[in-house]
């Protein structure tokens, strides 16, 4: 059985999220009081409910098996469809800062001037991470065993660099280094501005908790433990964001922030004043670093392909994504087409930009998009299953009846909603205004296509099967 302490580490794990932390420390000292707007308005209300939904269907499956509960087959492929492309978008943006960071750490001091920075720097560091994307799916299709350690220690390593940031930005300001950025009352005011731009990395960064909510069955006590575990988890990891950011932040001024290898560039910084064992410990934090990244696309992948192999043997997929390996019995195809996909995206960008911070910044939005919409159902699905289902087993239940839970799934929803819209303004990444709107405009074609596509691989003789959510495809990983 799980304890408290177990849930707390469980959440804390998969809600963290490494390779957006430049993106978030890109908002300035506002950030702080945005986060704490996100955690005090979103995150509680969401992870109560998404607390419900998991421990009244907990055998593995999240968001997919809740909106074909409470809307329907149909609507339940659409989600799957969305979390799963998310996915192969998602993988060739960390890889993008996977392979920025490497190119940074390893490969800069040695290239010549066209390979350190430029077009043929982007197109390095692309082919970089169209390789480890076919790594991964190698891995992935072989297994390889990692499904079970992989997850656990990429946690450990993320919060040690989330700590290392916060712990070396502190111990800088006690040596009498000044910091990069002024951290004054009237910057922590949230203001209009480029800011915007990066909020959604916010809500981006609190999404996670239907993970531990897949576990209710197996929770000692989950009506009394839940609330505590959210409230605890979610204070630790308020606490560990705000130590990454507020490093970043000390180390580097906003205007040479790079949301690719901000991270890397802070630690850089902050380990001067220590010679050569800051010097060590920093190279271990960006080795860390890298190894964090490739554990996140791999755990997820395992898990979201295999979501899409049971959603695709259910009929709600495509049945080539549930295609099995005749060995390993892995879904090799949904692994296959993933990275095509994601080699696909990294060229096209690849060409369009000359600055791999920008190739990056537009991958991630329309994963964000994607991600983001997928959750668009939940909370509807929330509120349905609350009327339609009333009678199903409920070992926790979000406390104050039908007058909390509808205005609070409403509230999130135009949280998650109003979000993803502010993924569409123009990015500060790009070369000049007009290349801002004509990527805003590209985003709207990206995630339109992804919409039209989705809709006409979605199987016309999808049924929902006969259970009651309990014999489902495995949740996801940690992020």
């Amino acid at each position: 059985m799980l304890g408290r302490a177990d849930l707390i580490l469980f959440s804390v794990s998969a809600i963290l999220t490494i390779d957006t932390l430049a993106s978030a420390a890109s908002m300035g000292v506002s950030w702080f009081t945005w986060w704490g707007m996100t955690m005090t308005l979103f995150f509680i209300p969401y992870g109560l409910m998404m607390a419900e939904l998991g421990a009244a269907w907990p055998a593995e499956g999240g968001l997919y098996v809740w909106v074909r509960e409470a809307m329907g087959p149909r609507w339940g492929s659409l989600a799957a469809w969305f979390y799963w492309i998310n996915m192969t978008y998602w993988t060739a943006s960390v890889y993008m800062v996977f392979a920025g960071t490497f190119h940074s750490i390893f490969l800069a001091p040695g290239l010549p001037a066209h390979l350190r920075e430029g077009t043929g720097a982007t197109w390095l560091q692309a082919g970089i991470a169209i390789v480890l994307t076919w790594l991964t799916v190698a891995v992935g299709v072989i297994r390889l065993g990692v499904s079970k350690w992989l997850p656990s220690l990429g946690g450990v390593v993320k919060v040690a660099i989330f700590l290392g940031l916060g712990g070396l930005g502190l111990a800088s300001l006690r040596g009498g280094r000044p910091p990069a950025n002024a951290f004054a009352a009237a910057e922590l005011l949230p203001h209009w501005g480029d800011s915007l731009t990066f909020l959604p990395v916010l809500v981006y960064n609190a999404l996670g908790f239907e993970l531990m909510s897949s576990a209710g069955e197996e929770m000692r006590d989950p009506q009394r433990d839940v609330p505590r575990v959210i409230l605890v988890s979610g204070l630790v990891i308020a606490a560990v964001y705000t130590l990454g950011v507020m490093g970043i932040l000390l180390a580097v001024p906003l205007g040479e922030l790079s949301i690719v290898t901000g991270t890397w560039d802070a630690l850089q910084v902050l380990g001067r004043q220590w010679g050569t064992a800051g010097g060590t410990l920093v190279l271990l934090l960006g080795i860390g670093f890298l190894y964090a990244c490739v554990a996140n696309i791999v755990t997820w992948s395992l898990g979201v392909n295999r979501l899409a192999a049971a959603a695709a043997a259910e009929g709600a997929m495509p049945r080539l994504l549930g295609r099995l390996h005749p060995r390993f019995q892995t879904p090799y195809m949904a692994f296959v087409v993933m990275g095509a996909i994601a080699t696909v995206l990294l060229v096209g960008n690849a060409t369009l930009s000359h600055r791999a911070d920008n190739v990056f910044w537009m991958i991630f939005k329309l994963s964000g998009v994607c991600f983001l919409v997928s959750y668009l159902m939940v909370f509807p699905a929330f509120v349905i299953l609350r009327r339609r289902r009333a009678d199903q087993p409920r070992p926790y239940r979000m406390p104050g009846g039908a007058l909390v839970a509808w205005p609070a799934a409403t509230f999130c929803w135009l949280f998650i909603a109003g979000s993803t819209l502010l993924f569409f303004k123009p990015a500060p990444t790009a070369d000049d205004a007009a290349g801002a709107v004509r990527e805003s405009w590209l985003l709207v074609g990206e995630t339109l296509a992804t919409l039209i596509v989705g809709l006409l691989l979605m199987p016309k003789g999808a049924k929902a099967p006969e259970t009651t959510g309990r014999d489902t495809p495995p949740a996801r990983p940690s992020r």
